[in-house]
């Protein structure tokens, strides 16, 4: 499952040559499209923890995950003040928490 899961799908739109999820809404309910993301986030170091609600208690953290996405606390600093706080009030920066490895 590591390959686009749209590739061979009718209802796919194509842009320079890689194909993305139409815009119907049989797309919204795509198995293959769904077991995808679940083996994308099986992939990551990362996984969503509690929400953040102070700039003080972002700025202790080194990864943080953003709608989904885990971003360096670098990314934030570099943001203006109104919209990390419209995020923190929005509750979308939550804690990431490293996942265990698995050697067996």
């Amino acid at each position: 499952m590591r390959q686009n899961p749209c590739r061979y799908c009718i209802l796919s739109e194509e842009y320079k040559g890689v194909h993305y999820r139409g815009g119907d809404k049989k797309c919204e309910t795509c198995e293959k499209y769904f077991a995808h993301r679940e083996y994308l986030k099986s992939k990551r170091k990362f996984a969503e923890g509690e929400p953040i609600n102070s700039v003080e208690e972002l700025l202790k953290e080194e990864w943080v995950m953003w709608y989904g996405q885990t971003k360096h606390i670098e990314t934030f600093k570099s943001m203006p003040l109104r919209n990390v706080l419209r995020f923190l009030e929005l509750g979308e920066i939550r804690k990431a928490v490293r996942k265990e490895r698995e050697d067996d």
